[in-house]
């Protein structure tokens, strides 16, 4: 006998699992009118019907009353992952008391997506509004289907940025008196064709999802100074700290946007000495002349034979001396490569004479 496998997928109190028993004809999942969940842990039951095995697989609520989404859908994808016979259809059930295409209803379409991870997941994809009483008429299901169905689509060519052609059948059940209400007979009998005309979707390539953000991007910056220098006491080592960081870009259902803090990925100390060299030199500060004077001696005769020396000083040339001082001053080179200086300091005087 052939299988087929539908899977309910929606917000907590839609009432997935009670259209899922009516999908099988028993009473195989618990249900209730309370907003809190029934279902607690993913788990398929199934049933034989004209000859071919009927499969429902109930999933607990997106937006479940004990805030524990993200765990469902852990384990919802842990159990496709092992579940061999594949999906045949998802339904997204929702209420059909409630008017609006919310943004809820919005973020667990995309979360289904992501979840299943699968490129024909729109061809598998319909719609179930539950709580359809045969008191509505059929011009209150014609313009629910038409303005919801089309809602949907955009939504859907908004996400996937492509004008993907959707066929996305819509039904309508009052899922607790299936066996007794003629138009939920008929729309059931619509919605099995719709299962029976699908190929199974195999899912052991699922996904688990962030149910809170539809994107995450990771940002990264490198050689970033994480923190002030460290200068020794001595002031001649100065440390520097880098690392290389990254955050999240944080994305969620309704496009809002946040981001995680920096944390570091990688980091590094670099260590720089500060340089102290000392240069001299000799300057010249002075130059002069001075004459050069030799002691002179003539002798004068006076009167008969009486001699007399004569000293006298006579300029023979002249000289020139040069002071100079020997100095000395500092050559500082910073932690950063640049130069300075000190002032010269003088250190001896001397002189040279030419």
């Amino acid at each position: 006998m052939q299988s087929f496998t539908v899977i309910g997928i929606g917000e907590t109190g839609n009432g997935k699992s009670t259209f899922l028993n009516a999908y099988l004809q028993r009473n195989a999942f618990q249900s209730s009118d309370s907003p809190d969940s029934c279902t607690k842990i993913t788990s398929v039951e199934s049933n034989v019907i004209n000859n071919k095995i009927l499969k429902a697989i109930d999933t607990p609520g997106i937006k479940d009353t004990d805030n524990t989404d993200q765990e469902n859908v852990k384990q919802l994808v842990e159990f496709l992952i092992k579940y061999k016979d594949g999906i045949n259809v998802v339904a997204i059930v929702l209420n059909g008391q409630i008017d609006r295409f919310t943004n809820d209803t919005k973020k667990f379409i995309k979360i289904a997506h992501q979840m299943f991870n699968h490129p024909d997941f729109w061809e598998h994809l319909c719609i179930i509004f539950t709580k359809w009483y045969s008191s509505m008429s059929e011009a209150q299901k014609q313009m629910k289907q038409g303005i919801y169905k089309k809602a949907v689509i955009e939504s859907i060519r908004i996400y996937t940025e492509s004008n993907i052609n959707i066929n996305l059948p819509v039904f309508f059940v009052d899922s607790k008196n299936y066996q007794i209400d003629e138009k939920t007979k008929k729309e059931l009998y619509r919605f099995n064709n719709f299962v029976f005309s699908k190929n199974a979707m195999k899912t052991t390539q699922a996904e688990i999802p962030n149910v809170f953000y539809e994107k995450v991007i990771r940002e990264v910056k490198n050689n970033i100074r994480y923190k002030e220098n460290l200068i020794s006491k001595d002031g001649i080592k100065r440390t520097e700290f880098f690392a290389n960081q990254s955050r999240n870009k944080l994305i969620d259902y309704d496009g809002n946007i946040s981001y995680t803090n920096w944390k570091n990925e990688k980091q590094w100390e670099i260590v720089k000495n500060k340089k102290i060299e000392y240069e001299t030199e000799n300057a010249l500060v002075q130059i002069r002349k001075e004459p050069i004077i030799e002691r002179r001696v003539k002798k004068k005769r006076i009167i008969g034979i009486t001699i007399k020396k004569i000293h006298y000083d006579e300029v023979v040339g002249e000289r020139t001396i040069k002071t100079y001082e020997f100095r000395k001053r500092e050559k500082i080179t910073d932690f950063d490569g640049n130069i300075s200086y000190g002032d010269w300091k003088v250190i001896r005087t001397y002189t040279k004479i030419i």
